[in-house]
């Protein structure tokens, strides 16, 4: 199946959790902010995957301000660089790699990586508390996505101690929750 099939995996998947009751909203509307708490969102076609991951910036690298010091500034990029190069998903050949990635961060203070920049003229973010991180992945794989996936997400990043996984493939679609310590992801109907 061609790429824009997986695409249209994923949209379809998008869409359709926005009907499920998995996600928890705040009061102002907006996808609450657990601590702890990252949501990841997978659609699978043979070989290639599509992924979205929603997380709270502290669950990456301990903070949700503008980097203080060249000690959290490294932190964050060393955190940034791993979620560009390192497939979320990985089959059990370990042979998935990362053909498109985009990090966005969301409220908060820091960087939008690739995109709105504060180049030091005073017009940059303004620090608003919480900051959530959104990254998206399409992978390829030498080997189909299928069966028992590992997920080295809360290995590199302990701040996550609970994923919620929603998954789609061309069979069927399911819901996972990881815990801390947890690398297996089952794809099953």
């Amino acid at each position: 199946m061609a790429m824009s099939t997986v695409r249209n995996l994923a949209l379809t998947f998008t869409l359709s959790s926005l009907l499920l009751p998995v996600t928890v909203y705040g009061q102002d509307g907006q996808r609450a902010h657990v601590h702890g708490a990252a949501q990841l969102q997978v659609a699978i076609e043979d070989s290639s995957a599509e992924l979205i991951l929603r997380t709270p910036a502290a669950n990456l690298v301990g903070f949700e301000h503008a980097p203080r010091g060249s000690g959290q500034e490294k932190v964050r990029k060393d955190a940034l660089q791993w979620l560009e190069i390192n497939a979320l998903i990985q089959t059990p050949a370990n042979d998935c790699a990362v053909s498109a990635a985009s990090i966005h961060q969301i409220g908060g203070v820091g960087h939008d990586h690739g995109h709105d920049h504060d180049h030091g003229n005073g017009d940059g973010p303004k620090e608003s508390g919480h900051s959530d991180v959104e990254v998206t992945q399409r992978l390829s794989c030498d080997s189909a996505l299928s069966g028992t996936l590992s997920v080295p997400l809360m290995e590199r990043f302990p701040g996550i101690e609970s994923l919620s996984v929603d998954w789609i493939t061309a069979t069927g679609q399911g819901h996972s929750e990881l815990k801390a310590g947890e690398t297996a992801l089952t794809l099953s109907r």
